[in-house]
């Protein structure tokens, strides 16, 4: 399945114009784009001229949707976004009876394999469910019975740190609402460039991208960074100046 094979889409000339045939109901997802917070009117405008069918923009990021064609494409050529997520399920959970209810509805074979790794991160603010390892737990133990295995419970924190090729399930509550996703990037899509190795405080790609993308350079005039230190801004201008998906 997409979530899962995290397949790659052949290198070639970003699509233009109007969108794709649209893809068949059955395939169709409800997808999210993350982006760091204030960059969601770049990402957006990235993302319409890639020719993706944009819905509400958010905080820390822009919902959309599609088959696996647009999820490929996301995950290729969005130079802005941090991880593009798959929405499981969105239900209203008070106590953990509904919680667990909820949980086990949710079409997790759709997404996943059974016997397949999975890694399980959770967060909670102003929720009465407020205890992350306890909505793990349920969330868990739903998960074991659809696909057959345990997840582990990764931290909450969304830093570099990664574990293998196990897919990611985010589960989110705010103010009760319990949002369920998986992501589809792996890797922080920053990391899938051409730079192995850092200095301190690196500026990352997809922060360099967003600057010259909000800027409004049009990729025909001499870009001139006089602070250049390892050259990322640079490099991210040449990507874009030449049409070539990031890193």
């Amino acid at each position: 399945i997409p979530m899962a094979a995290k397949a790659r889409t052949p290198r070639g000339r970003a699509p233009l114009g109007a969108p794709s045939k649209p893809a068949p109901r059955a395939e169709r997802y409800e997808l999210f784009a993350i982006c760091a917070p204030g960059l969601e009117g770049v990402l957006e405008a990235e993302m319409r001229a890639l020719g993706l069918t944009v819905g509400k923009r958010d905080v820390g990021g822009v919902a959309f949707s599609g088959g696996s064609s647009a999820l490929f494409r996301a995950n290729l050529w969005l130079r802005t976004a941090t991880r593009i997520i798959a929405r499981v399920g969105d239900f209203h959970a008070r106590l953990f009876d509904e919680l667990e209810r909820h949980a086990r509805r949710l079409e997790w074979s759709r997404f996943l394999t059974g016997g397949q790794p999975v890694r399980l991160r959770v967060s909670t603010s102003k929720s009465r469910l407020y205890h992350t390892g306890a909505v793990a737990q349920r969330v868990a133990e739903a998960m074991e019975l659809a696909t057959g295995i345990a997840p582990s419970v990764a931290s909450g924190a969304d830093d570099d740190e990664e574990a293998g090729d196990a897919p990611l399930v985010i589960v989110r509550l705010f103010r009760d609402q319990c949002t369920v996703s998986i992501d589809s990037s792996g890797t922080l899509l920053h990391r899938r460039g051409y730079r192995l190795a850092t200095a301190k405080a690196p500026l990352r790609e997809t922060l360099a991208a967003a600057l010259l993308l909000a800027s409004g350079w049009d990729r025909r005039t001499p870009l001139l960074d006089p602070l250049c230190g390892a050259g990322t801004i640079p490099i991210e201008g040449a990507l874009l100046a030449r049409r070539m998906p990031p890193g």
